[in-house]
């Protein structure tokens, strides 16, 4: 019987394992839920979420920011699997560079909202940009009408825009 040992089994430093008994297992069960209980509450204050949106503009007072898009742990998974095929599609077919269409998008948002900013046409405006793959979401309040559709034009043609969703509105009663 040589190379067999008898006795509890060693694990380098750990020491040796026995059966954990009644009172082991009910500590072990409350070291758990305590991790899961504390793994929840962390989800809770943080979020997954994209970066916040950018204000551009601030005529309005009265216009509300617009809330931050907040994902579930489920749906921040599922999407993490979409930006991956996506990005390496858009690699593979020679459309993008590494890194995908993502890569960008904080570089994207700034320039976006600083050439809003600097345009005097938006001053009465109070907008905020978001960028997720190239395609740039404006939210607020507007003046008028004719803010929207110059806005719109403007941001595309903004390098590294691909698609603009304007959704800011006419503020009731226009700008203060």
């Amino acid at each position: 019987m040589h190379g067999r040992r008898s006795g509890p089994v060693r694990l380098s430093m750990i020491g040796p394992l026995r059966p954990v008994g009644f009172g082991g297992a009910i500590a072990l069960r409350f070291a758990l839920l305590v991790t899961i209980g504390v793994a929840h509450a962390d989800q809770a204050d943080n979020p997954y979420n994209d970066p916040p949106p950018l204000q551009a503009t601030r005529g309005i007072a009265r216009c509300a920011a617009p809330r931050p898009r907040t994902l579930t742990p489920e749906q921040a998974r599922r999407e993490a699997h979409q930006r991956v095929e996506r990005g390496t599609s858009c690699w593979l077919a020679g459309q993008c560079e590494s890194g995908g269409d993502y890569k960008h998008d904080g570089e994207t948002t700034a320039r976006v909202a600083a050439a809003i900013g600097r345009d005097a046409r938006f001053a009465t405006s109070s907008l905020w940009v978001e960028t997720l793959r190239k395609f740039v979401t404006i939210k607020g309040c507007l003046a008028d009408a004719k803010q929207g559709r110059d806005l719109e034009t403007m941001v595309k043609a903004i390098d590294g825009v691909q698609q603009v969703w304007q959704e800011a509105a006419v503020a009731p009663g226009g700008a203060p």
